[in-house]
């Protein structure tokens, strides 16, 4: 009987606690308002599953945006509706894009009141009427793809926290936006997933990994890479560790692409507990090889106390930070890290709200969420990087198009200069269809070639690849030397790939260092991001064996990526 009572009280007690909401301080680290929020992992929710998309492509948070969602959910504390980011903000984003604000219809009046007292540009606000649990859009709003002919559709899956509102938003802004929604039968959420548009990605595996083997999830690692790369035609998934080693094992926390070969990392005081996880991961990353087949450029943004430096916006030509109060000096450093890695965009810091400061474990970045531009103009381009072999020509090739009904290109040109001379600029031929190339000839050895491309449509969208454009374009350097590097020169701990000869014309060899042994598939990509190659081989550390015939490949710069369920290796090429 003692027994019983205890048992009996232990439960209420633990009813009591679930009923409870949690501490303002404890919200941001497990993304929730109220304890029972955490009582299971995923939602009671029947995800309606669908074949994946046409061809799909995940867009990345750098590209073209015409807007911003954020939520204004029901206070826990009192009044009409509780904001997670600042008015300041809201109206920041207001001046020049479209804020997309989750709120029921209810609120909508006091909401629209307040926002006009704020500065918000009322013009740009749209009310999505819908009603929702909690701020944190970034976690629960959808995975914007390009797919099929040049269409936008939405990734649904099922958000890991059981708020039916929230899990139902990405159904309602397809409705909404009057778009396609697929679903991917995998627990997810937004702020523990990054991509470069190109079909790179990243989440913490704590998250990833843990949630999909459990509450009758049963896939491997291998399965979900099959998932991501059917929905959102992830190729390269990678599934790290989180350095923050915290509860919400988001990599937004920690680290964001902010370019296809750029990353942000936090950096941390020596005395942290966490420095050798966050500088292992630093390393990590200097030795990946990006989609563009050179080496990701790191940037590092101090955090001495837990400050959310990574956990920013890009919209546009502007990077949003959120910036603790009362700590000028360690916010002004990392607006300086991200005017240096971003040069000519705007850096802009916003101070929170005191009944939503910004956390270490969830600012800026989780509570908003960007919305593409559905008439994209696109330049899909794979440029020529770092020092080249010498060639007698070098042609590069882009795919020039817009999205929906974003119009036809009127204009598209290379801008370049040689060493430190004069920009000049020359219209790329339109080859067909959406295909454009341009040759560089006459270059010499040692030379420095700093090149940019500039296409327009006949509605005024001006578009630039690199997107940052002028101030960062693409440079690679001629071999100065009459004998090339060989391949053995290439050889490091992390194993690599290479191609020879190189420039070739008929026949493409493959030879490997530090490789893993296994069975690999093969792609060679051209640089529209098109795959027009593919074989299958087993490669050893020391191997030297592959060969292609690529007499039927137009002239240009071609990438060659191998991989397999545990790696991946580019290398890159000139076709003559």
């Amino acid at each position: 009987m003692k027994r019983t009572i205890i048992a009996i009280t232990t439960l209420l007690c633990a009813i009591s606690l679930l009923a409870q909401e949690i501490p303002q301080e404890l919200r941001g680290k497990y993304h929730a308002f109220r304890w029972e929020e955490l009582s299971s992992k995923g939602n009671t929710r029947n995800l309606i599953v669908t074949d994946p998309p046409e061809n799909p492509r995940s867009i990345a948070e750098f590209e073209p945006n015409q807007g911003v969602i954020v939520a204004a959910p029901p206070s826990y504390w009192g009044n009409n509706v509780s904001f997670g980011v600042p008015y300041s903000l809201i109206a920041e984003l207001s001046q020049e894009d479209t804020v997309y604000l989750i709120c029921a219809s209810s609120s909508q009046s006091s909401v629209r009141t307040t926002l006009q007292n704020n500065g918000v540009n009322m013009n740009h606000l749209k009310f999505v009427s819908h009603s929702i649990d909690s701020y944190w859009c970034r976690d629960y709003s959808p995975w914007f793809i390009e797919y099929g002919d040049k269409q936008v559709g939405m990734i649904d899956y099922v958000y890991n926290r059981p708020r039916p509102n929230d899990d139902e938003i990405t159904n309602y802004f397809g409705t909404y936006f009057n778009k396609s929604v697929f679903g991917m039968d995998v627990v997810h959420t937004g702020g523990n997933y990054m991509t470069d548009g190109l079909g790179v990605a990243a989440s913490c595996w704590a998250s990833l990994d843990v949630e999909n083997t459990e509450d009758g999830y049963n896939y491997t690692r291998a399965q979900l890479d099959t998932i991501f790369k059917n929905y959102l035609g992830i190729t390269n998934y990678m599934h790290l560790d989180d350095p923050l080693n915290d509860y919400i094992a988001h990599i937004d926390c920690w680290g964001k692409f902010i370019d296809v070969d750029k990353v942000v990392i936090t950096k941390v005081p020596a005395t942290n507990s966490q420095y050798a996880a966050y500088e292992a991961m630093a390393d990590y990353w200097a030795n990946q090889t990006s989609s563009y087949g050179n080496k990701y450029k790191v940037y590092r943004t101090y955090s001495p106390n837990s400050q959310p430096y990574s956990n920013s916006l890009i919209l546009n030509k502007k990077v949003y930070l959120a910036f603790p109060n009362n700590d000028a000096t360690n916010n002004a450093n990392a607006k300086a890290v991200y005017e240096e890695a971003m040069p000519g965009y705007e850096v802009i810091g916003f101070n929170p709200i005191s009944s939503a400061p910004w956390e270490g474990t969830d600012a800026l970045h989780c509570r908003t969420h960007e919305v593409p531009r559905f008439d994209m103009l696109r330049i899909a381009h794979y440029p020529i990087l770092d020092t080249v072999e010498y060639a007698e020509t070098y042609t590069i090739t882009a795919k020039i198009y817009t999205f929906g009904n974003g119009g036809a290109i009127t204009n598209a040109k290379v801008f370049f200069k040689i060493d430190d001379g004069e920009y000049s600029s020359e219209a790329m031929t339109n080859i067909s269809g959406d295909e454009y190339s341009f040759t560089f000839d006459g270059l010499q050895r040692g030379q420095k070639v700093s090149y940019y491309i500039k296409a327009e449509t006949e509605f005024g969208q001006i578009q630039t690849h690199p997107f940052i454009g002028e101030p960062d374009p693409h440079v690679f350097v001629v071999e100065p030397d009459d004998n090339p590097s060989s391949a053995e020169s290439f050889a490091t701990e992390n194993g690599y790939i290479k191609c020879f000869p190189n420039p070739a014309t008929e026949v493409l060899y493959f030879i490997s260092n530090n490789v893993e042994e296994g069975r690999y598939s093969v792609e060679i990509i051209n640089q529209q991001g098109a795959v027009v190659k593919t074989l299958v081989t087993d490669a050893s550390s020391k191997w030297e064996g592959a060969c292609v015939d690529i007499s039927d490949l137009s002239a240009g710069l071609y990438f060659v990526r191998m991989y397999n369920s545990n790696n991946a290796y580019t290398c890159k090429f000139m076709r003559q």
